[in-house]
């Protein structure tokens, strides 16, 4: 797999007392995980972040995704957040997960170091239980990083927390690029403006690594993303 690594230098405005390196892996859709491993392994991150979609399914469709996790859980703090492909998952489908060793969230977040680190879940932005969650974790002490699948809920739903850096996926960089700019993204439509990069100064969305459907990536590939905070 040829892999596109992209480093995004944030700053902590004071919250944190040293630097802190992030894998940011998205949508691996259940690929063999092998080069992502060796990338991130070569960057010698703190830890790594998962914003979804990692698998489409359990079972046949998680055996490259569950060997990843387990790998990856084993050498670097591992946090996961869900994506759209994982909105049927139940306990049993959970629990297989975090016995891999990393840290699912799930309206939660966990302290690493200096660092506060939550995710939503995916369908439900406006409903009270993730509004709870979002203005609970936005008063935590300590640097706040979301891991919030979709883009495309920034500027109606999150924007307003006071929440320094959130990290998505979702849109596969448009799937398809044509002189550098995205095609198509589920939930964003055509030509769609939040499909890579950093937005706002605080969003920041990968192009992801698999894929799930027939239409391949054309000029556009899988991309990891180093977070650097300090």
């Amino acid at each position: 797999m040829k892999l596109d690594v992209t480093h995004y230098a944030v700053d902590a405005h004071g919250l944190v007392s040293r630097p802190y390196t992030l894998a940011h892996v998205s949508d691996m859709h259940n690929c063999k995980g092998g080069a992502v491993l060796d990338a991130i392994r070569a960057e010698k991150p703190d830890a790594v972040v998962i914003s979804g979609d990692q698998m489409t399914e359990m079972g046949r469709g998680s055996v490259h995704a569950m060997d990843f996790l387990r790998t990856a859980a084993g050498e670097f703090p591992t946090f996961y957040g869900l994506g759209n492909h994982e909105r049927f998952f139940g306990e049993k489908e959970f629990s297989g997960i975090r016995q891999t060793g990393a840290h699912l969230l799930i309206r939660e977040f966990a302290h690493f170091g200096d660092l506060v680190i939550g995710a939503t879940e995916t369908e439900h932005p406006e409903d009270a239980e993730t509004t709870a969650f979002l203005d609970r974790f936005s008063h935590e002490n300590g640097f706040r990083v979301l891991l919030s699948h979709r883009p495309e809920w920034y500027y109606p739903y999150l924007q307003q927390y006071d929440i320094p850096l959130i990290l998505s996926g979702h849109a596969h960089g448009g799937q398809i690029r044509l002189l550098g700019h995205p095609v198509f993204s589920p939930g964003q439509g055509l030509f769609p403006k939040l499909a890579q990069g950093m937005h706002d100064g605080r969003l920041v969305v990968s192009r992801g690594i698999g894929n799930h459907t027939i239409v391949p990536r054309i000029g556009n590939r899988p991309e990891l993303c180093m977070i650097h905070i300090s």
